[in-house]
C-alpha cells in the first residue's frame, strides 16, 4: 500500500505547500537553491522503493508556499516552517536530509527542534561561520550587486564558483523550478541568499545536539576543493561526527539520485 497525497500547512505569514510520498519511516528532502517540492523527483521514487515515506516541501515565497514579502527571512524561520510541517505531517521523528541551504535549514532545526529529528544528513551546507574566506566573500559581494539589476547574471556567476560539475548520473533528470524563474530568482537573492550569508550556524552551535541527534555531513565526489564541499568536511571534523562521500557533486540530490539514494538509506538503517 502506498501514500500520495499533497496539501498545505500555515506559518507565520503563509502557508507551505508539501507532498508525502510511500509509506514507512518518515523522511524529509529539504532542497537547495530554488528548488521546490518536485526538483528531486527520481530521489524520492528511490526513497519509496527502499521502504521511505518521504516529504518534500517549497520554501516559504517560492513555488506553491506563499508568504508576506515584508517579513525578514532568516534561516531560524526556515526552520521554524519545518518544525511547523513536521508537527503537522509526520508522525514521529524524521530523518532531515538537506542540500545546500537546505543543509543549513536543517542543522538549524536540529538545534532548535532535536526532539522532531531522528537523524540529519546534512549535503554541502554553505557555512561562513565555519570556513570563512575573504576572496570568496568578495565574489558573493559581486553576486550580491549582480542581483540588484539582473538575477540571470548573478545566478550564473554563483553557479561558476561551483566549477565544472560532474556528468549525470545514467537516467537522472534533475527537476526544473516551476513557475516564473525571474520571480523565482529575484525571491531568492532578496530573501535566502543573505540568509544563509547570515545564519550563524557553526560548531558551537551544533556541539551540544550531537549528543540528541545523529548528524552526517556529506560532499559530492565531484570536487573536494570546492568551498561547501570543504564546509561539511571542516564541520563534520570540528563535530567529531562522520563525514561521507557520495557520488556526484553540490547537486547531489537530483544529479545522482540514485547513489544519494542509497546513501541516504544506508545511514537512515543505522540511525532507526
Amino acid at each position: 500500500m502506498t501514500d500520495s497525497h499533497s496539501g498545505t500547512v500555515p506559518v507565520p505569514g503563509g502557508s507551505l505547500y508539501y507532498e508525502v510520498q510511500g509509506t514507512g519511516w518518515d523522511v524529509l528532502l529539504i532542497q537547495g537553491g530554488i528548488g521546490d517540492a518536485n526538483a528531486t523527483g527520481q530521489l524520492v521514487e528511490q526513497l519509496v522503493g527502499d521502504g521511505a515515506r518521504v516529504i518534500t516541501y517549497d520554501r516559504r515565497g517560492l513555488g506553491r508556499s506563499t508568504v508576506d514579502d515584508t517579513s525578514t527571512t532568516t534561516i531560524g524561520l526556515h526552520a521554524a516552517d519545518v518544525a511547523a510541517l513536521l508537527t503537522a505531517v509526520a508522525g514521529e521523528p524524521a530523518v532531515v536530509v538537506g542540500a545546500s541551504i537546505g543543509a543549513v535549514i536543517a542543522l538549524q532545526l536540529a538545534v532548535d527542534h532535536p526532539d522532531l529529528v531522528s537523524a540529519l544528513i546534512a549535503h554541502e551546507p554553505p557555512l561562513p561561520d565555519v570556513l570563512r574566506e575573504p576572496d570568496r566573500e568578495r565574489e558573493l559581494d559581486h553576486v550580491a550587486e549582480l542581483a540588484r539589476t539582473d538575477v540571470r547574471a548573478a545566478i550564473r556567476h554563483m553557479a561558476g564558483l561551483a566549477g565544472e560539475q560532474p556528468e549525470l548520473e545514467p537516467g537522472a533528470m534533475p527537476g526544473r523550478p516551476r513557475g516564473d524563474i525571474n520571480a523565482t530568482l529575484t525571491r531568492f537573492f532578496a530573501h535566502d541568499f543573505p540568509a544563509v550569508r547570515t545564519s550563524g550556524v557553526d560548531a558551537d552551535r551544533l556541539r551540544p545536539v550531537t549528543a540528541k541527534v545523529p548528524i552526517t555531513l556529506t560532499g559530492g565526489t565531484g570536487g573536494s576543493e570546492r568551498w561547501e564541499y570543504r564546509c561539511a568536511r571542516t564541520l563534520a571534523g570540528d563535530l567529531g561526527v562522520e563525514f561521507v562521500r557520495i557520488d556526484g557533486g553540490h547537486e547531489a540530490p537530483a544529479t545522482h539520485p540514485r547513489s544519494t539514494a542509497a546513501a541516504i538509506s544506508k545511514l537512515a538503517g543505522v540511525r532507526r
